[in-house]
């Protein structure tokens, strides 16, 4: 879980994300990917902004 805060100084508004996600570690070729998928709700948003949103990511990690 996490958020991705935003604050808009001309239009004193904030913008806040709470994001939640799932993730897996997989190998594909010996080499290790992680995937991760969530949905993301807004504590807070400016009039008419989104009230949620979906998340994904692919992480390819490169351990020595």
């Amino acid at each position: 879980m996490n958020t991705e805060s935003t604050y808009d100084w001309q239009g004193d508004q904030w913008t806040v994300p709470v994001n939640l996600m799932v993730g897996q570690l997989v190998k594909i070729g010996g080499a290790p990917i992680q995937f991760l998928a969530g949905g993301r709700l807004y504590a807070d948003k400016p009039d008419g902004g989104p009230g949620w949103g979906i998340r994904f990511a692919v992480t390819f990690l490169f351990p020595k």
